[in-house]
């Protein structure tokens, strides 16, 4: 009987072990050397600073990627983090994500494994963003799309859903609004059951001419059970 329940303790020790190493967190602006700053070819740049566990955005009719690689494949619960935005999209009475206002205040994807992948003719045709995109999947695999979860300004657009005009590989998500001057804590929800290769920040406002500024923090991604 004592050996029974020795077995017994040590069977759910080894669970409750295995099962917080399972879901851990990470905090991806602890290490800010490992993001990655990307420009498009034909478009003026925002500046980023990353430091002490914070990112600062600045645009002034500017637009450029924020990329996080993770070293492997991740199974990824949520998203959390504080943002504050100072400044806002000029719309003026255009519809915000039709052609002349495709600006967002801040996107957040996720990029997904999966099976596409370029041959040799797409990779020397392709933009620079969708090679950097695809070079995230690690070599065997390739690429589902980027699910994106945007805050929006336009309150037409609020808890819609749709596939960019622009390529089938973003999908976007229209979660949140948020006010000049003020600050949110958010939590996204990627699909648990397709594994993220990283993370895809944007913030625009070379559209519309629009000038602002973004400051993330406390950014934490909740993983799921590694499979």
């Amino acid at each position: 009987m004592h050996t029974l329940v020795r077995y017994l303790v040590a069977l759910c020790f080894t669970f409750s072990i295995s099962h917080a190493l399972a879901n851990t967190t990470i905090s991806p602006l602890s290490t800010p050397d490992h993001w990655m700053l990307l420009e498009y070819s034909s478009l003026k740049p925002n500046k980023v600073v990353i430091s002490e566990n914070r990112m600062k955005i600045d645009v002034n009719n500017s637009a450029s990627p924020i990329i996080f690689p993770f070293e492997s494949p991740q199974s990824l619960k949520s998203i959390s983090l504080n943002i504050k935005v100072d400044g806002a999209i000029d719309l003026g009475d255009k519809i915000q994500g039709n052609k002349g206002a495709d600006d967002f205040l801040f996107r957040l994807g996720v990029v997904y494994e999966g099976d596409q992948t370029l041959n040799f003719f797409q990779k020397a045709i392709a933009a620079k963003w969708v090679k950097q995109l695809f070079a995230l999947a690690p070599k065997g695999t390739g690429v589902d799309h980027i699910s994106f979860f945007n805050i929006f300004s336009d309150a037409r657009l609020a808890g819609k859903e749709r596939t960019h005009p622009a390529s089938e590989l973003m999908k976007e998500a229209f979660k949140d609004s948020l006010i000049n001057g003020t600050r949110k804590q958010l939590r996204w929800y990627p699909n648990p059951d397709k594994r993220v290769l990283g993370l895809w920040i944007s913030s625009d406002g070379d559209d519309t001419g629009s000038k602002y500024s973004v400051e993330i923090s406390d950014l934490q991604l909740e993983q799921g059970d590694q499979r």
